[in-house]
């Protein structure tokens, strides 16, 4: 039918009389009533095989279960952050000057606090930022770690001494509970227990 459909096309194009274009809409209409035909069978049986419905075993299609498998993920995610918070801990390296790296500030911070992750705040100039008043002034940490754009912010493994980039600029809580879950499952094992 496919062929058939392509055929009926090409020579429609190349000589479009409204004998070559009416046999060419004609099978397109009856190619189209059978694949809605299809459709609704594929639709029926779905209903009636779960193990068909890729919407129960992948990411949902309908609204009120896509809100479901969403606060779902989202409570898997915080569990592992909070489980990574016991044996990994954050940098963040800013500048006083910057505007990004202050309206980041406030987000890191809650991020911390309902995680549980000890935040080390870096200042590459030695300035304060109000969420962070205690930073330590750049000892040379910002280019051991490539922190060529601020606000950076890192996770590390203390006891391993591994680094690895969260992200640079300002980041919503989403996107860090995100790119935190995504790094959490690329940390060992051994590394995620307390």
């Amino acid at each position: 039918m496919q062929k058939r459909l392509e055929d009926l096309k090409r020579v429609a194009v190349m000589n479009p009389t409204d004998v070559n274009l009416t046999a060419y809409m004609r099978y397109q209409r009856m190619v189209m009533n059978k694949s809605e035909h299809f459709a609704e069978r594929w639709q029926r049986l779905v209903w009636t095989v779960p193990d068909l419905d890729y919407g129960l075993s992948g990411r949902p299609t309908n609204a009120m279960a896509i809100n479901v498998f969403d606060e779902q993920q989202r409570e898997r995610q915080a569990q592992t952050i909070k489980s990574l918070a016991a044996t990994h801990g954050l940098i963040f390296v800013f500048r006083g000057d910057c505007p990004h790296c202050h309206r980041f500030a406030p987000i890191l911070k809650r991020f911390e606090e309902e995680f549980g992750f000890t935040v080390l705040a870096i200042s590459m100039d030695g300035r304060a930022i109000p969420e962070y008043p205690n930073a330590r002034p750049d000892n040379g940490m910002a280019a051991r770690l490539n922190a060529t754009a601020v606000p950076a912010l890192y996770l590390t493994a203390p006891t391993t001494r591994q680094i690895v980039p969260v992200g640079f600029g300002v980041m919503s809580m989403t996107d860090l509970v995100e790119r935190i879950a995504a790094l959490a499952q690329d940390a060992p094992a051994s590394a995620r227990q307390p």
